[in-house]
Formats: C-alpha cells, structure tokens, sequence
C-alpha cells in the first residue's frame, strides 16, 4: 500500500519554490513606492529565472507559467518604477 503511494506521489507535479516567492515578490512590488519596488521586484525575475531553470532540469517541478510569470510582472515592475525614477530625477 505504502509503495503505491510513494509512486503517485513521485509523478505528481510540485510547484518551484524559487517561482512561487519569485511571484509572490513581483506581484507584492506593485505596492510598493519606487525604489522598494525596484528591489523587491529585481528580486522576483532572479528567483523567477531560478524556478525556471529548475524547470527546465526537472518537469515535474511544477507548471511553467508560475516562473514565467514571476519574470513577466516583475519585469514590468521593474521597467515602469525605472522610467518613472530616471523621468523625475533627470526632470528636476
């Protein structure tokens, strides 16, 4: 009985924790003010690109789309919060 259940589990899929705080860290950076933001979301691609590649390594770490879209959100966080601070520090 033991045995069956250790196989199941084997070929279960089980989500990249680098991915799920990488997330986490992207989608938490939109509350942020912009320098926090900038921090909090650089954080979140470095750990989206690390669930990622340990997705690549191993397919049974979980669905692709979490990593990716640590990488995406918090890509755009970081692009937005740069324009926006780079505008009002070479403006002023």
């Amino acid at each position: 009985m033991s045995a069956g259940r250790a196989d199941e589990r084997a070929g279960q899929r089980r989500i990249s924790l680098y991915a799920l705080i990488g997330l986490a860290l992207s989608v938490g950076s939109f509350l942020l003010p912009a320098v926090p933001a900038l921090v909090t979301a650089a954080g979140g691609i470095i750990l989206g690109v690390l669930g990622r590649r340990q997705f690549k390594r191993d397919p049974l770490t979980g669905p692709g789309w979490v990593s990716l879209a640590a990488i995406i959100v918090g890509g755009f966080v970081f692009l937005s919060q740069a324009v926006l601070l780079a505008t009002f520090y070479f403006s002023g």
